[in-house]
């Protein structure tokens, strides 16, 4: 055997080891899943430029009728494409819409989890949420976010949340501020009940702010 052959048999040979725990078995490699939320930054579907309500794909609401997505730039004030928010963000956000007769709307959606049952299960899977919340000028208006995991039979089983952002946390700019949050996936989770609340404190609009939601799974 030729030296440069016995060079690349060594090589091979430290590669495979670098695989291999000290109980002799190969590492899984740890992935990180796409965004689990559908349509999580409005731009699915037309946003409206004055705030009035238009059809959101991918969330139902639970409560009322006024859920929207608003333009950056909307006329009325709202949030415009240089305002203090996500940086990359697209053409739409959030809102809680027009002429709200309620404190609070909920827009919800559920994330299938049965193809990363197996590493669930496992005990090793853990989740990160994201989001961009706020809301309107010195108004309290705001948003909050939970993530429930429940198991095959719908029974709750842990919850992952962010926000909200208050007006004191916007120092009263019309703005929406980063928020995440992590914790592991428990056991036996088989979906994640996505729920965007909007709440109305002040003024006749709902101006619950949100944009940029994620939810994304490690360890699969």
């Amino acid at each position: 055997m030729t030296r440069h052959r016995v060079g690349l048999v060594v090589a091979a040979a430290v590669a495979a080891l670098s695989l291999v725990f000290a109980g002799g078995t190969a590492s899984a490699v740890s992935t990180t899943t796409k965004n689990l939320i559908k349509n999580g930054g409005a731009e699915k579907g037309a946003g409206s430029a004055d705030g009035s309500v238009v059809a959101v794909p991918g969330w139902t609401e639970s409560t009322g009728a006024t859920f929207t997505a608003v333009q950056y730039g909307a006329g009325g004030g709202f949030p415009t494409s240089t305002s203090p928010g996500p940086p990359a963000r697209g053409l739409n956000f959030f809102a809680g819409g027009p002429s709200d007769p309620l404190d609070t709307i909920v827009a919800v959606q559920t994330v299938k989890l049965n193809t990363y049952k197996t590493a669930i299960d496992g005990g090793h899977v853990s989740a990160a949420l994201l989001g961009w919340l706020g809301g309107f000028s010195t108004q309290g208006d705001q948003a909050f976010v939970e993530v429930d995991f429940k198991d095959g039979h719908g029974n709750f089983l842990s919850s992952l949340t962010i926000g909200p952002v208050t007006e004191a946390d916007r120092a009263g700019v019309t703005s929406l501020k980063k928020r995440t949050a992590s914790a592991p996936v428990p056991v036996k989770a088989r979906t994640a009940f996505v729920q965007l609340s909007l709440t109305r404190t002040d003024g006749s609009y709902n101006d619950g702010y949100a944009d940029g939601l994620s939810l994304k799974l490690s360890g699969i």
